[in-house]
């Protein structure tokens, strides 16, 4: 989204957060996966792939005319890092065991770099009135949401039981910065990137 657009849309309020996006090669990578255990469950909706990122930061609803208080505030943050590698790691869900609500990839690696570069992202952007969400922070790739129920000739496997058939570690990548993203309901892919932040 270049300069002028930004401007043009100063007025409006954008639905923005801050992520690490996953390379192309773990994108389908992971889709790979993915395909492996679609068939199995039904969710009401599939992340397609070329959205599987990490937050690190929801911003919510944002004017637009604030974003470059906050692409200053992240540059900085950005130039105190350095690449850090990450890997996908097991499955998990979110909610029950019987009706989750996500269903997600975690990631392994250097996580307490994950988490640091989290950190100072949230205390970047307090003093431009975002909140840090309540929850401890536990990064991670949403794969789908909102489960509907076992497909057919799947009710005696439960949802752990089958994803872990389907692990397959390895992939690393090293994270040479991160992305602020504009959500676009209804667009496929859904997540237009707004500026990209990378380290030193």
């Amino acid at each position: 989204m270049d300069t002028h657009k930004l401007q043009e849309h100063a007025s409006r309020r954008e639905r923005l957060f801050i992520a690490v996006r996953l390379p192309e090669s773990v994108q389908q990578f992971l889709h790979m996966q993915t395909q492996l255990i679609r068939n199995k469950f039904d969710f009401r909706k599939w992340t397609d792939h070329r959205d599987y990122h990490i937050t690190l930061q929801f911003l919510g609803d944002t004017l637009m005319s604030d974003v470059g208080h906050l692409r200053i505030a992240l540059h900085a943050v950005a130039a105190d890092f350095q690449s850090f590698d990450l890997q996908l790691s097991d499955w998990g869900t979110f909610g029950l065991e019987k009706t989750p609500k996500v269903l997600w990839r975690g990631v392994n690696g250097d996580i307490e770099r994950l988490h640091l570069l989290q950190k100072h992202i949230v205390e970047a952007t307090k003093s431009l009135g975002f909140e840090a969400e309540l929850r401890p922070y536990h990064p991670h790739v949403t794969v789908a949401r909102k489960y509907l129920g076992y497909l057919p000739g799947m009710d005696d496997h439960g949802i752990t039981q089958v994803v872990t058939e389907h692990v397959s570690h390895g992939n690393s990548w090293s994270v040479e910065g991160f992305v602020l993203y504009v959500t676009r309901l209804g667009q496929t892919p859904m997540y237009e990137t707004v500026d990209t932040f990378s380290f030193s």
